[in-house]
């Protein structure tokens, strides 16, 4: 099995998007091709109207499924962006999957 690591950007400027405004694609983990998860973790400049950020935590929910939730704020939200994105380890090759992949499926079935 092939080890997942982790880089926990928490740097604004690195953060895709404006410094006010952002898309939950902007922020979405992704899996790089040396098997290295990138998640967000950062908090913006404080404007008037808040201050934009965002939160990842990790989940490892079997040795070969992860789980990432990310909630974001910024200044046209009305409630968080973000979402719940699984990867999963595939012949040695991390990709991400949703949630009714088999894989996923299976993990989560038997968690509940």
């Amino acid at each position: 099995m092939s080890e997942l690591t982790i880089n926990n950007i928490t740097d604004w400027n690195e953060v895709p998007g404006s410094n006010t405004y952002f898309c939950t694609s902007d922020v979405t983990p992704f899996i790089t091709d040396d098997n290295t998860l990138n998640i967000y973790n950062s908090r913006g400049q404080r404007r008037s109207w808040g201050t934009p950020s965002v939160a990842s935590k990790v989940t490892k929910i079997t040795d070969d499924v992860v789980m990432v939730t990310v909630v974001g704020w910024h200044k046209h939200t009305v409630g968080p962006v973000g979402g719940t994105f699984y990867f999963v380890n595939d012949g040695g090759q991390w990709v991400r999957r949703r949630a009714n992949a088999n894989a996923v499926k299976a993990v989560l079935a038997m968690a509940s």
